[in-house]
């Protein structure tokens, strides 16, 4: 498991001079803040650890794991960790629910220590809110209760003094105390993951609807909504009580300073190189930012000047797209190089084809610290191939082939927003490009001009488009708002579709269009104007899919790292299984037509872990093969 040291989550000690990381393969890391090394490890989960907390007053961490348990560390002035106990709480029944409820797979991030006592509080296995004391160095439950339906619950956090428990699940905030509701709030459609304490039982709520509630739990003013702030889902916001000043960050990769009375935007704070999560400066350091990327890095910033100090990170380089070109397939994302993989002849008995690695082919110097979200195939000025890449920094580069004679990797523009999606035109030599500004253009790659842009009028960005040139259109599709249809040569709407949430993919199939509503498959049909249920519901987010030849089976990843097989006329789901570790971002499949002992059938998914996995369609099952390289974006021995 290569990503087995990817950090998930962190919290830091009173005193401010350790912190603690948690990391997908189960381990604890006791980090010293100052030179930023990790003093001590520990192995308490057999699974993710999701979320870790400090007790405020008592020498206490503890962490929750995707193993459904809850470990007791003991910490001690020096960092070191000692294991106090650990529990289970998969099976722990809510008090309230009238009937069993099954345990269920989550990525809460509920977990809190009371202020002063021997008791913490976690989410059930079932998604209730279970609070346990550990007075006599055992963890015991005081009690289970569920306050928020069938919604899984999220955070939760010890208010009033330790007197009650505020949680959320979705957009619903409820206060109780002892397992009994006080009050509750609406707040929102989506996910509130974070309460950050300002005084006086007052918070600033991070919200997937992009923007920070301020939340008064005595009531004295209703909640105030700030304006919208991140451009993806708002996952944290910290207030630092020393300066005053409060800071928010997101999928979008930003850290936001924003006003701590309103929670609207005052400046940009630092550009993160990945999606974030946790965020926190130090109260003896009020400049100094600790930020926690989805890359499984941990960052130590210095605000005063935006440079980095110091990085905590032992994960693979993400693999973010691939493009199959003949017997060639490119993988590309993180990291200086894109890397080709050549399949080679067909093992006789076994069917599989090989996958054989060649040299990493260096993108343009500069671009490194970004990555490539998609990369295509495309005609260089000089009519041999080039991959085109689409960098999150807004570059477009243009590498050439191996073998290619005096070419070398260019850049062919940089876009002052960042780039989703790409598409090459017939010709070779015209590419589309979507952004997380809202726009799409059509750009020159030979002479690295835009030849035609649309832009949409609230900027909501676009996450995907997919161009059909038989019936010279592009489809391209907002994170949440429309579909559009539009003109490929001009980018002119002709149709629009809504209301769109999270395309991440699209694809024409024929003359119908294959795109993701979260967690279901749409097939649109530009005859109709149309969206009809194709796929349904996956559990979270689809990020890839694919479909055979000969149209008989559909497979597609999603956020659950789950991988599902479907029957491609009807979308009905055949068979689920799980993918890798790390969420995947993309599938390829591994055929070779003019080779009569290859599988048809086998494919790779690839993405966070740095890796790809081969799988087989068999007995309409998803089998798993294996790994096929310890790491695609990294040189190999």
């Amino acid at each position: 498991m290569q990503t087995s040291a990817k950090i998930g989550c962190f919290a830091v000690a009173p005193g401010e001079v350790h912190l603690l990381a948690g990391t997908m393969g189960g381990e604890i890391l006791s980090v010293a803040i100052d030179d930023f090394t990790i003093s001590d490890r520990l192995r308490p989960h057999l699974g993710a650890i999701e979320a870790v907390a400090a007790h405020p007053r008592l020498p206490f961490w503890a962490a929750m794991g995707m193993d459904r348990q809850v470990s007791l560390i003991e910490r001690g002035t020096d960092g070191r960790l000692r294991l106090v106990d650990r529990f289970s709480f998969r099976d722990t029944p809510c008090r309230n629910d009238p009937v069993p409820v099954p345990p269920t797979q989550s990525l809460s991030q509920a977990l809190t220590f009371h202020p002063y006592e021997p008791r913490l509080a976690v989410r059930s296995g079932a998604s209730g809110v279970l609070e346990m004391d550990f007075a006599a160095g055992r963890l015991g439950v005081r009690h289970c209760t569920r306050f928020h339906g069938d919604i899984d619950l999220v955070t939760l956090r010890y208010v009033e003094d330790g007197a009650a428990l505020l949680s959320a699940a979705g957009g619903h905030a409820v206060l109780s105390r002892d397992g009994v509701e006080l009050k509750s709030w609406t707040l929102g459609d989506f996910n509130l993951h974070w309460f950050e304490p300002l005084g006086d039982e007052e918070y600033l709520v991070a919200c997937d609807e992009l923007y920070v509630i301020r939340l008064d739990l005595k009531g004295r003013r209703p909640p105030l909504r700030g304006h919208r702030l991140t451009r993806d889902d708002l996952e944290h916001v910290t207030f630092n009580p020393v300066s005053g000043r409060a800071f928010a960050a997101g999928f979008d990769g930003q850290v936001y300073e924003i006003d701590p009375a309103t929670g609207d935007w005052r400046g940009h704070a630092w550009r993160a190189p990945y999606k974030m999560r946790w965020i926190r400066t130090l109260e003896r350091a009020p400049d100094t930012l600790i930020a926690h990327c989805f890359n499984g890095g941990l960052y130590k910033v210095d605000l005063a000047t935006g440079a980095t100090a110091a990085v905590l990170k032992d994960t693979p380089d993400t693999v973010w797209s691939s493009v199959r070109h003949g017997d060639s397939l490119w993988f590309a994302g993180e990291g200086s190089g894109v890397r080709r993989m050549t399949l080679g002849p067909a093992d006789p008995v076994t069917g599989a084809v090989p996958l054989v690695p060649d040299r990493l082919c260096a993108k343009p110097p500069g671009h490194g610290a970004s990555f490539a979200k998609r990369i295509a195939m495309a005609t260089g000025p000089d009519g041999q191939p080039e991959l085109l890449l689409a960098q999150k920094n807004g570059a477009l580069l243009a590498l050439p082939a191996p073998g290619t004679p005096n070419a070398r990797a260019r850049t062919v523009m940089t876009l002052d927003e960042e780039l989703r999606d790409l598409a090459v035109m017939p010709g070779g030599d015209q590419a589309l490009v979507c952004t997380e500004a809202g726009r799409v253009y059509r750009i020159d790659t030979h002479q690295g001009t835009i030849e035609a842009a649309y832009a949409n009028a609230l900027r909501e960005p676009i996450w995907s488009l997919a161009h059909h040139p038989g019936l010279g259109l592009v489809a391209f599709a907002e994170r949440r708002g429309e579909l559009v249809i539009a003109e490929a040569d001009t980018l002119s709407p002709v149709m629009r579709w809504g209301r769109t949430s999270r395309p991440k993919r699209m694809k024409w199939c024929g003359d119908r269009l294959i795109h993701v509503q979260t967690g279901e498959l749409l097939r649109f049909d530009p005859r109709t104007g149309r969206s009809d249920p194709y796929v349904g519901e996956c559990g979270n987010t689809i990020e890839d899919f694919i479909w055979d030849a000969a149209q008989r089976y559909l497979v597609l990843v999603n956020y659950r790292t789950e991988l599902v097989l479907c029957d491609f006329a009807t979308g009905a789901k055949l068979s689920v299984v799980p993918d890798q570790a790390d969420f995947s971002k993309g599938l390829a499949w591994l055929d070779r037509p003019g080779d009569p002992a290859a599988y048809p059938l086998e494919f790779i998914t690839y993405g966070r872990s740095g890796t790809a996995h081969r799988f087989r369609i068999h007995n309409e099952r998803l089998l798993a093969l294996g790994p096929v390289a310890p790491a695609l974006l990294r040189d190999m021995p």
